[in-house]
C-alpha cells in the first residue's frame, strides 16, 4: 500500500511500532514591516506556555514523541519563531521556509555590516526582519513517515487561508497513498476516496496550534482566520506497521484539553472528564458490522455519556424503495429472512433495547434521531408499495392500526414489536433539537437548507456547531463533525466505486470541547491509554 520503501525506512517503521506521536503547529512572530504597517503587537506568535507545558506532560505520560512544526505568521515570510523555541529539540520547519529564513538571515547580516561602516547618522538601525540578535537556529525538516499508511507532510501554506485542505488530495497520492498530517492553526479532518470501495479512505488532518494567533485582522480574511485559530494538536497512535489511530485534540486557551475522555489540566493529575453526549455512526442494524458494534459498546461503557444519539438505527433493507424492482435481490433477501419488515423491526428493537440496558447502568439516555431510513417506512406505506407484498401485508395492517404519522412511524413500529422497550430510549420527532454545550446533535443530516440534500457544510450554516450522521463519512471542520457508519463496508451499492465510508463516533465533553474518534480494525484506543489515571 504505497510507494516502495528502502531497508532503512522499513527498519524505522518497525522501531516505531506501538508509538504515539503528538503534532502541533507554532506560528511565526510579527516582523518589523508588519508592525510598521498594521501596528506593533508583540503578542503575535507568542507561545501559549500553559498549553505547551500541558502538552509536554501528556507526552511524558504517554511516552510519546512531540513535534512542534513551524508555520508562517500573518504573511508567508513571517517564518521566525519566538525565542522561546530556539533551544528546543522538538521543533521542525518546512524545508522551503527554512531555506527562505536562512536567506533572510544572510540579507540581514549584509545590511547590518553595510550600516556599521557608515558614519554616524540619524538613520535607524536596519532591523528589517525579526532579530535583535540573529539566532543560530537549525530546526529539523518537517516530514516523517509514522507507519506505512500515514506520514507528516510540510507544505508552504499561508496561515490565513480559509481551508488548508483545499487541493491537498493530490498529496495523498504523491506520498505513496498515505494519509497525511499537515501542521496548521486550524483543526480539520477530511477523507479522500480510494480504490473500488476500499475499506478505509485516506485522511488529511490538520493539527491546531500552540501559539497565540498572528493574523492581519485589518482585513476580512485575517479576521476570519483568527476566529478559526484552534489551540490543540493531533495525536497518532501507531499500533503497528499498518494500523494507526488518529485524533484531533482541541484545547482551551488556559491549556486544558480532553483526549479519549481523560481531562488534562496544567498542574493537576489527569482525571476522568464528564461526557455529555456521544453520536454513534449510522447503525443500519440489519447490516451492522459486529466488530464495529463491539467497539461502539466498549466506548459507551468507557465514556458513560448522558445522551447517546443513534442515526439510521433502522436500515429498511426489507422495504428499501431503491431495491423493490430488483427481483434477484428480493429472492436473496427472502432466503435470509431479510425481506420481512417485522423481522427487521424486531432486530432493530432488540438492538436498541440492549444498548438501552447498557446506558441505564450509568443513567444514560438513548436518543434516536429522526433519519431518512426511518422515513422510508412511512413512504413505503403511503405509496402503497406493499399491496402485492405477501410477506409484509399482514404486518402492514397491524402497523396501520397504531395511529402512525410521518414523525412517529419508527417509534410506533418498534414499540409494537417490543412493548417493554427500555424506558430510557427516546425517539426524536422531525424538527426536535438536542443541543449540548452549543453542539446540535439531534439532526441526522439528510435534510439540508430549503429542501436540499444535507451536507456538513450546509448544516454548519444552519446550526453553527453540529455533529451529524447520514453521509457515512468521518469529517471535522473546525467546530463541526460528521460521524461515520457502523455498517459493513463496502455495502453492495458501493462496490466498484471509490468510497470515503468508515467507522467513527463523536463525543461532546462538559465545558464545550468535542472530539471525533475513528474505529480502525475494531480499535479506537491503544492498549493502556487510561493508565495515566490514578
Amino acid at each position: 500500500m504505497g510507494e516502495n520503501k528502502t531497508m532503512d525506512e522499513k527498519k524505522e517503521i518497525k522501531k516505531d511500532e506501538a508509538k504515539t506521536y503528538v503534532i502541533t503547529a507554532a506560528q511565526g512572530i510579527q516582523n518589523p514591516y508588519s508592525a510598521k504597517m498594521y501596528g506593533k503587537n508583540i503578542s503575535k506568535g507568542k507561545p501559549n506556555k500553559p498549553l505547551i507545558e500541558n502538552i509536554g506532560n501528556y507526552v511524558k505520560s504517554h511516552n510519546a514523541e512531540l513535534q512542534i512544526c513551524s508555520i508562517p505568521g500573518e504573511y508567508i515570510n513571517e517564518i521566525e519563531l519566538d525565542p522561546f523555541f530556539y533551544e528546543r529539540k522538538d521543533v521542525y520547519i518546512e524545508k522551503n521556509a527554512k531555506q527562505r529564513n536562512e536567506q533572510n538571515k544572510e540579507r540581514e547580516k549584509e545590511k547590518r555590516e553595510a550600516w556599521s561602516v557608515k558614519e554616524k547618522t540619524t538613520q535607524e538601525f536596519p532591523m528589517h526582519y525579526f532579530w535583535e540578535e540573529i539566532p543560530e537556529t537549525d530546526y529539523k525538516i518537517t516530514g516523517k513517515r509514522l507507519n506505512s499508511n500515514v506520514r507528516i507532510v510540510g507544505v508552504p501554506e499561508p496561515s490565513q487561508n480559509k481551508d488548508p485542505l483545499v487541493g491537498k488530495q493530490r498529496l495523498t497520492q504523491k506520498h505513496g497513498g498515505n494519509s497525511i498530517i499537515l501542521p496548521s492553526p486550524k483543526q480539520n479532518l477530511r477523507p479522500v476516496a480510494v480504490g473500488q470501495a476500499g475499506e478505509y479512505p485516506k485522511l488529511m488532518i490538520t493539527t491546531g496550534c500552540c501559539t497565540v494567533p498572528n493574523y492581519n485582522t485589518s482585513n476580512r480574511t485575517g479576521e476570519m482566520a483568527e476566529e478559526a485559530h484552534k489551540y490543540g494538536f493531533a495525536v497518532i497512535d501507531v499500533i503497528d506497521d499498518k494500523i494507526y489511530l488518529p485524533r484531533i485534540v482541541n484545547a482551551q486557551k488556559n491549556g486544558t484539553f480532553v483526549d479519549l475522555g481523560i481531562k488534562y489540566t496544567r498542574g493537576k493529575d489527569p482525571e476522568r472528564a464528564e461526557t455529555i453526549a456521544m453520536v454513534i455512526g449510522d447503525s443500519h442494524t440489519s447490516e451492522i458490522n459486529p466488530k464495529i458494534e463491539k467497539a461502539n459498546r466498549d466506548m459507551i461503557k468507557w465514556f458513560k455519556p448522558k445522551y447517546i444519539h443513534y442515526n439510521d438505527v433502522f436500515n429498511a433493507l426489507s422495504i428499501n424503495l431503491h431495491n423493490l424492482d430488483d427481483t434477484l435481490l428480493q429472492d436473496i433477501l427472502h432466503r435470509k429472512g431479510l425481506d420481512s419488515l417485522e423481522n427487521e423491526a424486531v432486530i432493530t428493537a432488540e438492538y436498541l433495547n440492549e444498548n438501552g440496558k447498557i446506558a441505564k447502568e450509568f443513567g444514560g439516555e438513548i436518543v434516536v434521531n429522526y433519519s431518512n431510513h426511518d422515513d422510508m417506512i412511512y413512504r413505503w406505506l403511503t405509496q402503497m408499495k406493499w399491496k402485492g407484498d405477501v410477506v409484509n401485508r399482514k404486518f402492514v395492517y397491524e402497523l396501520l392500526s397504531q395511529n402512525i404519522d410521518r414523525g412517529n412511524t419508527l417509534e410506533k413500529m418498534i414499540k409494537y414489536v417490543m412493548p417493554k422497550l427500555s424506558d430510557n430510549i427516546i425517539f426524536l420527532k422531525p424538527g426536535e433539537d438536542r443541543i449540548y454545550e452549543g453542539y446540535q446533535c439531534g439532526a441526522h443530516g439528510h435534510l439540508g437548507k430549503n429542501g436540499a440534500k444535507g451536507s456538513l457544510k450546509s448544516l454548519m450554516e444552519g446550526y453553527g456547531k453540529v455533529i451529524m450522521g447520514h453521509v457515512h463519512q468521518f469529517e471535522i471542520n473546525g467546530d463541526s463533525m460528521s460521524v461515520g457508519t457502523s455498517s459493513k463496508i463496502p455495502l453492495d451499492y458501493q462496490l466498484g466505486q471509490p468510497s470515503t465510508s468508515m467507522a467513527a463516533n463523536g463525543v461532546v465533553y462538559k465545558g464545550g470541547l468535542m472530539q471525533g474518534i475513528p474505529i480502525i480494525k475494531g480499535h479506537w484506543a491503544k492498549e493502556g491509554f487510561n493508565n495515566v489515571l490514578k
